[in-house]
């Protein structure tokens, strides 16, 4: 899977350095530019199927992407509560 340009596509809108999405993803830097990880969690739930999303995402970041401050900002509310389902289920 090319990561880099699964993040591209999800800030097609945006002039950014996929290399640096992908350091954010990773948790090595705190932002690109605007983007800081709740923006890039955030997107990323809102585009992506969950094995993609299992796929892409470290296994140490999984549970920040499924945080309340992801989670309260996803449309529409059955997809968050989707995402709370599943972090009931990692993470009891």
């Amino acid at each position: 899977m090319d990561i880099p340009a699964k993040l591209t596509d999800v800030f097609w809108d945006t002039d950014v350095n996929p290399d640096r999405l992908l350091q954010l993803l990773r948790g090595e830097i705190e932002k690109v530019g605007h983007i800081d990880c709740v923006n890039l969690f955030r997107r990323l739930l809102t585009t992506y199927d969950w094995y993609t999303l299992l796929a892409m995402i470290p296994p140490d970041r999984l549970h920040e992407a499924l945080s309340d401050a992801v989670l309260d900002h996803l449309h529409p509310a059955g997809l968050k509560d989707r995402y709370r389902y599943a972090r009931s289920i990692l993470y009891g």
